[in-house]
């Protein structure tokens, strides 16, 4: 398995992590503990087997695309990929933006935090599988 088919089957893996962590850190009711571990565990599975999926859908349909353009131009680094985690993963939240505040119900802005930092941890695991080889070969000769 090459560099590349790793990082796009393995990338999306770390959604759970990345949600649960910005949730535990946002204290979210249920991810920050004060109902118990059982409570965060059951959250944690639920949201787990809602958010692969969709973390792969939309890393091959938008985020493949989006990578292939970076090929395409040479532009394929650290930041392009962490950054356009983030891009890719608000976009959604950038198409029902100017109908967000007509609920009222759900806080926008959390919310977009959220997926930011999906995102962002999406894109910087991208990269390091995308460039496992080469990290692994600098800290065995250092």
């Amino acid at each position: 398995m090459n560099n590349e088919s790793r990082a796009l089957a393995l990338a999306p893996l770390i959604t759970p992590f990345a949600f649960a962590f910005h949730a535990y850190v946002s204290d979210l009711s249920g991810f920050n503990m004060d109902d118990g571990v059982l409570t965060f565990l059951g959250l944690f599975l639920g949201m787990s087997l809602a958010a692969i999926p969709v973390a792969y859908v939309y890393m091959f349909f938008i985020g493949y695309r989006f990578y292939r353009l970076l090929l395409k131009k040479n532009r394929i680094n650290f930041f392009t990929l962490t950054l356009g985690g983030v891009f890719v993963a608000d976009i959604p939240m950038l198409l029902i933006w100017p109908f967000a505040q007509l609920g009222g119900t759900v806080d926008f802005y959390q919310t977009f935090q959220l997926f930011s930092v999906v995102g962002l941890a999406i894109g910087l695991n991208f990269w390091v599988l995308l460039n496992y080889e080469s990290l692994r070969e600098k800290l065995k000769s250092s």
